[in-house]
């Protein structure tokens, strides 16, 4: 059983490693697509609301100003947070050797302290290497891994078999969540519209340009007053 649960356990972190490599292309084409557009309609929504509350002085118009601009704020902050788009995204032969050295070096199954961190530093650059679908770096990973004094403690943890089930528990919670965050929902809408020959990003982008173009054009009226 603790055998079929480590399994497991790698399989899943394949499966969030994967996604998220998934992720971070789609969060940088979304925002080069359609994130650029909505953050000038947020920098304008928010001046607009500015010279609304100054001319009003009401305390709502005030309110609405300031959320307008930390919404603004919070767009450009995600769009410097997103990353170039990277190169091709993982092959089955790396997936596999990602599973392999989950099964080995994930930190769950690492109970002493030393060990855990030790294990988090190697799953860190695990991780980094796949993003970089780098086989090779992987198998040195292993290599080191396998050298490593906290190899035989890990093995030993995989035979308690409550804590694999609680591993387990863990790495298919964080699964979840990001399956369930904002971008994998748009990600998932995206590629269910190219099924049936939609281009949802190019929707996307089309509408936040219309409002755009509404933004641009309130914004020109507003100035243009004495």
């Amino acid at each position: 059983m603790s055998v079929d649960l480590r399994d497991r356990l790698a399989e899943i972190v394949a499966e969030h490693a994967s996604l998220k490599a998934e992720l971070r292309a789609f969060e940088a084409d979304y925002m080069r697509h359609v994130g650029v557009l909505m953050a000038q309609v947020h920098d304008l929504e928010a001046r607009i609301l500015n010279v609304t509350a100054e001319r009003s002085g009401t305390e709502a118009d005030r309110v609405a100003a300031r959320e307008a601009g930390e919404r603004a704020e919070r767009t450009y902050a995600q769009m410097r947070a997103v990353p170039m788009a990277g190169g091709p995204l993982p092959t089955g032969d790396v997936k596999q050797l990602f599973r392999e050295a989950a099964k080995l070096m994930h930190p769950d199954l690492v109970r002493d302290a030393d060990g855990r961190m030790h294990a988090e530093a190697f799953m860190k650059r695990l991780n980094e290497a796949y993003r970089a679908v780098d086989a090779e770096a992987i198998r040195d990973l292993l290599l080191q891994w396998n050298a490593s004094p906290y190899a035989p403690a890990a093995a030993a943890a995989a035979g308690e078999v409550r804590g694999l089930q609680a591993a387990v528990a863990r790495a298919e919670h964080r699964l979840a969540q990001e399956r369930s965050s904002e971008m994998a929902r748009i990600m998932e809408q995206t590629m269910a519209a190219a099924t049936e020959g939609t281009d949802l990003l190019a929707d996307m982008r089309a509408a936040a340009q219309s409002q755009l173009t509404r933004c641009q054009a309130r914004w020109a009226e507003l100035t243009a007053q004495p």
